[in-house]
């Protein structure tokens, strides 16, 4: 029997269909040339041993107790490799399921999420995909956080957003101020927890706020799939949550990703 094609409606395909028309998707194409720029990169962090020191996720846990131990994973890869692209970034709109609090609070079953439009670090208040590569572009490396698997949410919301915020500035000792061009959180940002976001684009401290990967465009799933590659660990992958928060989940356990973007070339700023 013949294979039937696949539809364009999942989630995982529409975000595969994406990066594969994407500019940098088809110049890094082959392993060949993802492993040359790895190469070179791996050559100039070299060079750099005290920071590669901090990407150890035994660091980054240890960075605070609490929250660190919700790390599952941490490793780098080059920066240009990261894609940033306007659809990725609409999928935001995409209608899905609401989790049952969400129902009882609004009487909505289902709807583009919650944070669209609403959120002050979520689409269309988060930066654009072509401000994101900028910064990309001014990065050598992009270093990224995995969480372990959750079933239930962790007991302390934000924890990501902490530690990222934390590793900056770990970074900023050893490389300098400004060497940090980007940094990412996953999901709706929680660095005001536990007071709620202003929303409407207000912030609190704008400059700590984290935008989530997709927000600005970066397709978490190629990411992931680009750490499994170069780690040769798999479990970097991700697979897409159907149905969230209620009880059709498939499947059932969940990580995020979040990370930093950054640049190699030399102390920036000493004061």
């Amino acid at each position: 029997m013949l294979e039937q094609p696949q539809i364009a409606y999942n989630i995982e395909i529409i975000h595969d269909c994406i990066v594969r028309d994407t500019e940098i998707y088809r110049k890094f194409k082959s392993k060949e040339k993802k492993l040359a720029l790895y190469r070179k990169k791996k050559k100039l962090l070299d060079k750099h041993p005290e920071l590669k020191k901090l990407i150890d996720p035994k660091f980054i846990s240890a960075l605070n107790v609490e929250r660190g131990k919700y790390v599952g994973k941490g490793a780098w890869m080059p920066s240009e490799l990261i894609i940033t692209d306007q659809r990725i970034r609409e999928m935001c709109r995409n209608l899905f399921a609401y989790p049952e609090v969400y129902v009882k609070k609004t009487r909505l079953h289902f709807g583009s999420c919650p944070g669209f439009e609403t959120l002050s670090a979520c689409p269309m208040f988060s930066p654009s995909p072509e401000v994101m590569r900028a910064k990309l572009d001014e990065a050598d490396i992009f270093i990224a956080i995995q969480s372990k698997y959750f079933v239930k949410g962790p007991e302390i919301p934000g924890w990501q957003d902490f530690l990222i915020r934390k590793l900056k500035k770990e970074i900023e000792l050893v490389e300098g101020v400004g060497s940090v061009t980007a940094t990412f959180g996953a999901g709706p940002c929680r660095v005001c927890h536990p007071k709620s976001c202003l929303g409407g684009g207000d912030c609190r401290v704008p400059e700590e706020r984290l935008f989530a990967l997709e927000s600005v465009g970066i397709p978490v799933g190629q990411l992931c799939k680009d750490m499994a590659f170069f780690t040769g660990n798999n479990s970097w992958k991700i697979k897409w949550i159907k149905y969230t928060g209620t009880h059709r989940q498939t499947p059932k356990r969940w990580k995020t990703t979040g990370g930093l973007a950054v640049r190699l070339s030399g102390k920036i700023n000493q004061s």
